[in-house]
């Protein structure tokens, strides 16, 4: 089963401290973007899609063939992100982030979701 986490918080809320800290939870493919996980493969991207001004369609197409996905969002996005993964077969859970001080504890709760059954 697919598995993708939005991580969602304003501005300056944490979104990518917390991805950093889910990187040291993770065994990180060299200094890339694709992280493993019980034998899986997974991409983590860090800046948010409103930051980036990235496409989420075509995001999602272009890393649809991860089984782990864990995205950025400050939330305008959000509904697109969530359309997106859920075309593609992904089981999406937001984990939402107010301040960077809730950094390690919202990145367990990714790795949670990860790991679940």
């Amino acid at each position: 089963m697919k598995r993708a986490v939005v991580v969602v918080g304003r501005p300056n809320a944490g979104k990518s401290t917390t991805i950093r800290h889910f990187r040291k939870l993770v065994e990180m493919v060299s200094r890339s973007h694709i992280f493993t996980l019980n034998g899986k493969r997974g991409y983590i991207l860090a800046t948010s899609f409103e930051e980036t001004g990235r496409d989420v369609e075509s995001t999602v197409k272009r890393l649809r063939k991860y089984e782990f996905l864990v995205f950025a969002c400050q939330g305008p996005k959000l509904p697109d992100v969530h359309a997106a993964l859920r075309n593609d077969s992904f089981v999406v859970e937001d984990v939402r982030i107010q301040s960077p001080k809730d950094a390690p504890e919202k990145a367990e709760e990714v790795l949670r979701f990860l790991n679940s059954n």
